[in-house]
């Protein structure tokens, strides 16, 4: 078996159509995660374990020579990290998500120019407020049991500081306050994401949320003092919108920087159902908000478009045993993705997407190689495919659940199989 310092040699030697784009990036490794954002000033606000870090928007914009006050688009832009990185450094921006949640916390993050003596003095008056009654509740979420997931005690102070956060005039402070709620949702609960899925977990100790809230909102305060955002004349702001569907002008945008959904069978809307609770107005926004998401899950709705060719995966679907389906759903909606993406770039605009192929229990998705395939049948030029990351193939997460029977079968839990690397990688494509 290859030794682990072997896996981004092995995982560049694909072969087929477009693996000659591959090209070795480990500088990018520590780049396309979170880690990063965990110790940065506003980036960890709101935990999200699938974005990427703030640095690797800056190294793109230098690297891709980007120009100052361009026109920035994200068109998957999860809690704002792109979003945040282009207004920090001089760019505009526009992020669209299917989900409000991510819209909240990206505009939330990207607020400047606060009155920071009245956001000092409702802090303090947040953190001093007496528990009380509350008649807001909790929808059904149907996936998890809310009695389960939360105390007595949290799920009614939970939802008592949301009622009180929601009688602040200020909308940047209100906003501010309520971000702080959201990020400390899980820590307050009985529940862990793990992997693709949220779990209840038992804990011990939990701490009350009138503390958990009060020390997260001193931190985030801290950081206003110590980054001091302004404005200045650059624009930045996310919009619930579909990547698949952008409300853009033609040939607006000079770069699209983004990072899909990954193809791993992962449902967002499950995942942070907790957060978007505090969000949404009932459970049956959660069900339409699942239905009308990119098609990375089998929640989604599954409608059919023609339009799509591609010979590698006409390969690939045909040797999947379970669950072909979510595979060709997902390149459809990424194909009238990048259709919309191309659009809206200006001549010779460039789009680098930060993608990661898929762990199959029999073989793995080359996510890259394909849309680089589907993204020249828009128009596009598939420059290169930088290797970012690269892991051992993992099929016991997600995927186990949709493996033939023989194959759970034969493969204990936890087991990894060190057979194959799957790569991480940022596509690099110009119009």
């Amino acid at each position: 078996m290859p030794e682990k310092k072997d896996l981004f040699e092995l995982s560049i030697l694909a072969k087929g159509k477009y693996a000659d784009l591959l090209v070795k990036r480990e500088d990018y490794k520590n780049l396309v995660t979170f880690a990063q954002n965990k110790t940065e000033p506003i980036y960890n606000w709101f935990y999200y374990k699938e974005g990427f870090s703030g640095d690797l928007v800056w190294n793109l914009l230098k690297e891709l020579e980007i120009p100052k006050k361009s026109g920035i688009l994200d068109p998957f832009c999860g809690t704002g990290n792109t979003l945040l990185a282009c207004q920090q450094a001089g760019y505009n921006a526009i992020g669209f998500d299917i989900l409000p949640l991510g819209v909240f916390v990206s505009n939330t993050k990207l607020q400047c120019d606060y009155d920071m003596e009245l956001l000092k003095e409702k802090i303090k008056e947040i953190s001093s407020l007496k528990f009380g009654e509350t008649h807001l509740k909790w929808p059904d979420l149907k996936f998890i049991d809310i009695k389960q997931a939360f105390s007595r005690y949290a799920r009614n102070d939970i939802l008592f500081f949301k009622e009180k956060i929601l009688e602040i005039e200020d909308e940047k402070i209100r906003n501010f306050i309520f971000l702080a709620l959201l990020s400390i949702v899980g820590q307050a609960s009985n529940t862990k994401k793990d992997g693709g899925v949220i779990r209840i977990v038992r804990k011990q100790h939990l701490a009350p949320v009138r503390y958990l809230l009060r020390n997260k909102l001193k931190r985030m305060y801290r950081d206003l003092k110590r980054v001091n955002p302004k404005n200045g004349d650059i624009s930045a702001e996310a919009l619930q919108g579909d990547a698949r569907s952008l409300d853009l002008e033609p040939e607006s945008i000079n770069a699209c920087i983004t990072s899909p959904p990954y193809l791993n069978f992962v449902d967002y809307t499950k995942l942070y159902g907790l957060e978007l609770a505090l969000i949404v107005n009932n459970s049956k926004e959660i069900e339409e908000l699942r239905k009308r998401s990119l098609r990375s899950h089998i929640g989604a709705k599954y409608e059919f478009h023609d339009g799509l060719k591609s010979e590698k995966l006409d390969e690939i679907t045909g040797k999947i045993e379970n669950s072909p389906v979510v595979v060709w759903g997902y390149f459809e909606d990424m194909y009238m993705s990048l259709e919309g993406i191309y659009k809206a770039l200006k001549p010779n605009g460039t789009a680098a997407l930060v993608v990661g192929n898929a762990c199959l229990p029999n073989l793995t998705v080359d996510v890259d190689l394909i849309l680089a395939e589907i993204s020249e049948q828009i128009g596009f030029n598939a420059k290169a495919i930088w290797v970012a990351n690269a892991r051992w193939c993992d099929v016991h997460g997600m995927w186990r659940s949709y493996a033939p029977t023989r194959v759970r079968e034969a493969l204990p839990l936890g087991h990894i199989v060190k057979e194959r690397p799957v790569r991480e990688s940022i596509v690099i494509l110009e119009k």
